[in-house]
């Protein structure tokens, strides 16, 4: 993808929408809220004019809703991908090219869903004597009212068509990427930062296909329509889910980095508070996408972090007969301290986590557990030991007598 096209990655509606004022004014969060306003002030001012019952205005508003939450979530494609960093993986970066490249299309193939939804659909309102007209305008509605009410319908169906567009272009796209991430080698990987974000778009799209249920109650007079609401639903929150699930299971760490962080036994966590600086060792776990240590409630580093959150977290690998086979990565960045109100949220992240030092550290967690130990010894979790992660904003790596900055 050349540079202008990068730039560009616009879908056809916000290159429309980006060159009539004041919506070309604005950013697309403030244009989406003005293009509510204005659709919402346009119907009522309508209902009014033509005598629409209250429940008309309602279902006008509704379906205005529901495409004003879908534009809040899909538009985020663009600026988040606008904003992504090439992989230091050939094949990855070729792959997210492509993909970037088939979503924003220079032919605008994403117009295409929402045009096989709205045609039918159309057809189906006007020709087959459908009593969703009835029910939502009356007998006999104006002109203006069905041009209205056709602009909405394909507002609704052009972004439909976005959500299945996008749904499915995201399944692929983590497919492959988990695929070639095995194939990785050495420094290759794909940052952190990047996946997360893929995983924030699929997220979204999750949601996108459960706001489709808001359109129950304007087909809920035509059963057919109502089948499709679900059926819609169901694939594009099942298609996201999946797609989502396969990214975090993506390792944003290079091959190498991620041997000695799954391979090594022992860390040292550096805290700062006030000039002071403050280095312990610790046992950690790495579940192949998140780091965790423990530390007694007691501890000094621990009141540390509560009041600077800020680390430096160093796993090394040491051969004192060949100097050139040492490795050792630095994770700085930011510390999450897991307490009684993560229970609920977390709980099976904790209980995972507890199982992942039972099986790494059998003779630590089995001498630990007992209670003839002082309380801050004991490895009961929450109340004599608390459970951190590690949360990296920068990698440095060194091997043998080399430093590398690894993107995060």
């Amino acid at each position: 993808m050349h540079d202008g096209e990068k730039k560009e990655m616009k879908w056809i509606y916000e290159i429309i929408v980006g060159k009539i004022p004041p919506f070309s004014l604005l950013s697309y969060q403030y244009s989406i809220l003005l293009q509510l306003l204005f659709l919402l002030v346009l119907g009522i001012i309508l209902g009014l004019v033509f005598h629409l019952k209250t429940i008309s205005l309602a279902y006008g508003s509704l379906g205005i809703l529901v495409a004003v939450l879908w534009s809040m979530l899909i538009l985020q494609q663009g600026p988040t991908l606008r904003k992504f960093r090439a992989p230091l993986s050939k094949d990855e970066n070729e792959l997210l090219e492509r993909y970037k490249g088939i979503l924003f299309h220079k032919n605008h193939y994403e117009a295409i869903p929402g045009v096989a939804i709205f045609v039918p659909f159309m057809l189906y309102l006007f020709y087959d004597g459908s009593g969703l007209l009835k029910n939502w305008l009356g007998e006999n509605p104006n002109i203006l009212l069905l041009f209205f009410v056709g602009l909405l319908i394909w507002d609704i169906c052009y972004r439909m068509g976005l959500g299945i567009w996008t749904s499915i272009l995201a399944l692929w796209r983590s497919l492959e990427l988990k695929k070639l991430a095995e194939k990785r080698t050495e420094l290759e990987h794909t940052p952190y930062t990047e996946l997360r974000a893929l995983r924030k778009l699929d997220i979204n799209n999750v949601f996108f296909g459960l706001i489709s249920l808001l359109l129950l109650p304007l087909l809920k007079s035509d059963p057919p329509f109502v089948v499709m609401v679900f059926a819609f639903m169901t694939f594009i929150t099942f298609t996201s889910f999946v797609s989502a699930y396969l990214i975090s299971k993506v390792p944003w760490l290079p091959p190498d980095i991620y041997n000695l962080v799954k391979e090594s036994s022992f860390a040292y966590v550096g805290t700062s508070l006030k000039g002071v600086t403050h280095i312990t060792p610790v046992v950690y776990v790495f579940d192949g996408q998140r780091i965790f240590f423990n530390t007694s409630k007691e501890a000094k580093k621990l009141k540390v972090m509560r009041k600077n959150n800020k680390v430096a977290f160093l796993i090394d690998k040491r051969d004192m007969s060949n100097i050139y086979e040492n490795k050792a990565v630095l994770f700085t960045g930011n510390v999450k301290i897991y307490g009684v109100l993560d229970i609920p949220l977390r709980l099976i992240q904790m209980l995972r986590t507890l199982r992942l030092f039972i099986t790494k550290y059998p003779e630590y967690t089995r001498k630990y557990s007992t209670s003839e130990l002082p309380k801050a010894w004991q490895l009961t979790p929450i109340i004599a030991r608390i459970l951190v992660e590690v949360k990296p904003a920068r990698i440095i790596y060194w091997r043998g007598a080399k430093q590398i900055s690894v993107p995060v």
